[in-house]
């Protein structure tokens, strides 16, 4: 009889993928997956759902190639998406974990993509395209360099660090919620689909009277008449113009002045 060693998941501090197919064998069913293709590379492939969720993982225990469910690895302590699928047909969390880069997440998601409540830095290295929606929220950001291009639904980026919106998506099918962030303009914002809240952020003293009834062309217009400049000063005569050509409520000039030089 064939005796096999039994495989280590949690002694190593950095990915220990297993090295043989046996390997790979025990550790699917530790981990109750089911369903699944063992390729040349030892990674797998899964007609179905994974879940790792409070596992008390820092690595993920297997690689992964394809998904056609969910790949759940919610609140573990994962420092790393190394091993992650490289597509998903379903859901992906990644949230309440160490995390500080989305690299090794898979490129793309065919439902949501949630890695909100990490230690994340930078979007790089996340999926290009998400047909559900796409949770940053509750992290480190200062950019959103490396988001998704495309999001289906809805968009969170709030209680972040932001003081800009560049290299956020370019087109958002739902709601942008970029509440609790330190925006002081709103250049390139996306084309959006939904709602847009900017509550939170400095510059909401400034379009607080329209902003709730805004949708993608107006932010446009508010970014082409140039009313923000280096993202400290107003330009109080663009701004009345802007407010006027569109037939909307002025905002509270003494609010503004708290926050930004004005030029007359």
């Amino acid at each position: 009889m064939k005796h096999i060693k039994p495989y280590k998941i949690f002694e190593s501090a950095s990915p220990n993928f297993p090295t043989t197919r046996e390997e790979v064998i025990q550790v699917c069913k530790r981990y109750g997956i089911e369903d699944y293709t063992i390729n040349d590379d030892l990674s797998i492939d899964v007609d179905g759902d994974v879940y790792f969720i409070q596992k008390g993982l820092k690595y993920l225990p297997l690689k992964f190639n394809y998904v056609s469910g969910d790949f759940n690895c919610y609140s573990n302590n994962l420092v790393s998406l190394e091993g992650s699928p490289q597509t998903v047909g379903g859901d992906l969390s990644c949230s309440y974990n160490s995390l500080e880069t989305l690299k090794g997440s898979p490129q793309s998601v065919g439902g949501y993509f949630d890695c909100y409540n990490n230690k994340l830095k930078t979007l790089k290295g996340g999926p290009q395209t998400v047909d559900g929606d796409f949770g940053c929220h509750r992290n480190e950001l200062k950019t959103l360099e490396g988001s998704p291009q495309t999001v289906g639904r809805n968009f969170f980026c709030y209680d972040n660090e932001l003081k800009t919106l560049e290299g956020c998506p370019q087109t958002v099918g739902g709601d942008f919620d970029c509440y609790n962030n330190k925006l002081k303009d709103l250049e390139h914002f996306p084309e959006v689909g939904g709602d847009i809240y900017v509550d939170g952020n400095i510059v909401y003293n400034l379009v607080y009277t329209f902003i709730k009834k805004a949708d993608s062309f107006l932010i446009e217009y508010f970014n082409d008449y140039e009313i923000v400049r280096n993202r400290d000063t107003v330009m109080l005569d663009r701004l009345q113009t802007f407010i006027r050509d569109n037939n909307l409520e002025m905002p509270d000039l003494e609010e503004i002045k708290k926050h930004y030089k004005i030029i007359e």
